[in-house]
This record gives structure tokens, C-alpha cells and sequence, in this order.
């Protein structure tokens, strides 16, 4: 039987279950020291003045839109083409989510993209670094700095990624990790936001901790939004990983971009200038049109190579759709890139074999399903 090649492997070892099993041992679990210390790696590797940990990702928008002043009667303009918690926090603070088409080439959100949704009520913007690969930040900032709109950046999938040769975390004035479990770097679950804005980090801080400016000391509304100790070990742990992982997925991504340019019905990612290090957390083909997307996923399972379509269009998720009457067709940019797009395996374990295997299949499924 042919070995299975799933879509993503993350590396737990001895250290990360001696560094748990030690905090466990210790007595403290909930957030404290190891907490602390984990924000503090965050910052060395973001470039960032502050980092603020917190339960997931989705987490971590939340509490940054609400920071931010996002509320009632407030418009955010977000790439539909994203994952759907990037809209569902603009809901949790009461405010509007205006979607925005993304970049076919790159897949994220450009200024003429932003020009194009915003309204006289637009509070903030939230560009989305999809795939792992960073937005242009230093146009939109400059545009959004022109109109007075904040600037969130929902950055979940770019740990570790640079922009213009600086890591991503410190471009906008806050940025959303994510470190869920198929991440480059895991808690299991769990998230942060950086930023250099003082005022907004203690903001946050208490944010996370039901509004505490100090214990039973409720000065805002806030949520349990905390992150415990036994899951920043782990964190820890992994950290001393990351530039082995982004290393190595570097390794795999040029492999398949060389093979796959080959093919004339295959499109490997397309890099800009500015992205100097994508973090590479999925490795995305897009299919020429001819090509039956649906039947090439098919084949690709029945010979044991995993995939995945992150992420449908979020105003085309039954919820969007019933709340707000969105229908197929309001955002055809979006729903064409979606339409074409796979993720692929690219995790650092991969063997030479096992990346061969993956070539070898999909080119003989798109050659198979092209209806041209």
C-alpha cells in the first residue's frame, strides 16, 4: 500500500514534552513566568516592542479590533478570501465587515483593492498575509495613514516571515499570530499580538485577563482570553525550531516552484519583491482554467497525497450568506482564485521521495483532468 503524504506534520519531540511535563511538575500552570517569557521571544523574533499572548488567534483579533476602538456603527474592510475568523471578530465588536477582493497573483489585499470597499464610517482595515506570504504593508499603511484608518494585521499564517528584510510583526501598528496546531510554530492552540504602541498593549493585557488593571481590579469589559504556562512551554520549545522549519520549507517550496514552472497547466506561487521570506505555511498551485480542479483532488487522494482548500471565500460560508445575502458571483476575483487554488504538503519531514511522489502525481491528475 502506497504511504500516505498528509498536508501538514508538526514536529513534536522530547523537548517539547520534557519542556511540558517540567511545567506541569512545577506546580504553575496557568499564565505566569513561562507566559512571560514566551512574549518575550515573540518580540526578539517580530522586532517588536510588545507581545501579548493569548488563548488562539481568533483571540487575538478580537481583542486587538476592540483595543483599536471598534464598535457599533464601524465599518472594517476585510479580504473575503480568508479564513473566517478574520470577519467573525469585526462581528464580536459590534462593528460591519466590508469584504474586499484579494490579488490574483499574490492572493492578498492591495491599496486599489481597499480604495475600492472603503466608506465614510471605515474605522479599520485588515490585511491579511494569506499563505504565509506578507502584504504589501508599507502601501496600505501609507494609505491608510493618509484617511485616518487603523491598520490590523492578521498575520496568523506569517510567523516568522520577513517584509522588505524585516520580520513581519512590527510593519503595522498591531499584527495577529496564530500558533494553532498545523502552524509553523504550535501552542496546540493559541495566538499573540505584537505591537510598539505602549498604550495599546496594556490595553490588551487587560483585555485578556477580564479587564483587570490589577486582580479584581475590573477597569474595561474584557474576556478570558489567557493562555497558560503548559502551552507557552511547549511554545518555547518550538520557537528554538523556527528557523529550521522555515529553513527547510524554503527548501521544498523552490523544489516544487522549479517543477512545477515546467508545466504549462500548473502556476506555482508568485513571490513579490517585498516578501523577502514568506513563512511558506502552505504551499499553493493554482490550476490553469481548463483543468478540472475537483477531479485532480480526487485522484490525488485515491494515490494517498493529502490537500487541503484553505480558504473559501468567507461571504460564500452559509452564515455570511443567510445573515447578509451574499450569493456566488458578488466577488468573482476571490471565487475564481479559490476555484483554481490547492494546498499541498510541504512539511520540513518531507523526504526527497515523498516531495517527488507529489509532483509526479498531481502533473499526471492535471494532465488527465485538462478538458482543453
Amino acid at each position: 500500500m502506497t504511504d500516505f503524504i498528509p498536508i501538514a506534520e508538526p514536529i513534536i519531540e522530547r523537548a517539547e514534552a520534557q519542556a511540558v511535563f517540567d511545567q506541569v511538575l512545577s506546580g504553575w500552570i496557568t499564565m505566569g513566568k513561562r507566559v512571560i517569557a514566551l512574549e518575550e521571544r515573540i518580540c526578539a523574533i517580530t522586532g517588536a516592542k510588545h507581545a501579548i499572548a493569548m488563548a488562539n488567534g481568533t483571540a487575538t483579533l478580537h481583542a486587538a479590533l476592540a483595543c483599536m476602538g471598534v464598535g457599533p456603527g464601524d465599518d472594517v474592510i476585510v479580504p473575503t478570501l480568508s479564513y473566517v475568523s478574520s470577519a467573525n471578530a469585526v462581528l464580536y465588536c459590534g462593528a460591519n465587515v466590508v469584504f474586499c477582493e484579494a490579488d490574483p497573483k499574490t492572493f492578498n489585499v492591495t491599496v486599489g483593492a481597499l480604495e475600492s470597499a472603503v466608506t465614510d464610517a471605515t474605522k479599520a482595515v485588515m490585511p491579511v498575509d494569506l499563505k504565509g506570504q506578507p502584504a504589501d504593508f508599507d502601501a496600505i499603511l501609507d494609505w491608510a495613514g493618509s484617511r485616518g484608518i487603523a491598520v490590523l494585521a492578521d498575520s496568523a499564517e506569517s510567523f516568522g516571515a520577513s517584509y522588505k528584510g524585516r520580520p513581519v510583526g512590527a510593519q503595522a501598528p498591531a499584527h495577529s499570530f496564530s500558533f494553532f496546531a498545523n502552524k509553523n510554530i504550535t501552542l496546540g492552540e493559541g495566538g499573540a499580538v505584537t505591537t510598539d504602541d505602549g498604550a495599546l498593549a496594556e490595553q490588551l493585557r487587560m483585555f485578556r485577563n477580564q479587564g483587570q488593571s490589577e486582580r479584581y481590579k475590573h477597569v474595561m469589559l474584557g474576556h478570558n482570553y489567557r493562555v497558560t504556562d503548559i502551552a507557552a512551554a511547549l511554545g518555547l520549545a518550538q520557537m528554538d525550531r523556527l528557523d529550521y522549519v522555515l529553513d527547510r520549507k524554503a527548501e521544498i517550496a523552490a523544489i516544487y516552484s522549479e517543477r512545477f514552472a515546467a508545466h504549462p497547466l500548473i502556476a506555482p506561487p508568485f513571490v513579490p519583491d517585498y516578501a523577502t521570506r514568506p513563512s511558506w505555511y502552505m504551499y499553493t498551485i493554482s490550476l490553469a482554467p481548463t483543468v478540472n480542479r475537483d477531479g485532480v483532488l480526487d485522484r490525488m487522494k485515491a494515490a494517498g497525497v493529502d490537500h487541503r482548500l484553505s480558504f473559501p471565500p468567507i461571504h460564500l460560508q452559509p452564515y455570511y450568506r443567510e445573515r447578509f445575502g451574499y450569493k456566488p458571483g458578488d466577488f468573482p476575483v476571490s471565487e475564481e482564485i479559490f476555484d483554481r487554488f490547492i494546498d499541498i504538503p510541504g512539511y520540513p519531514a518531507m523526504t526527497a521521495e515523498q516531495i517527488d511522489r507529489v509532483v509526479t502525481v498531481i502533473c499526471a491528475a492535471v494532465e488527465a483532468e485538462n478538458k482543453a
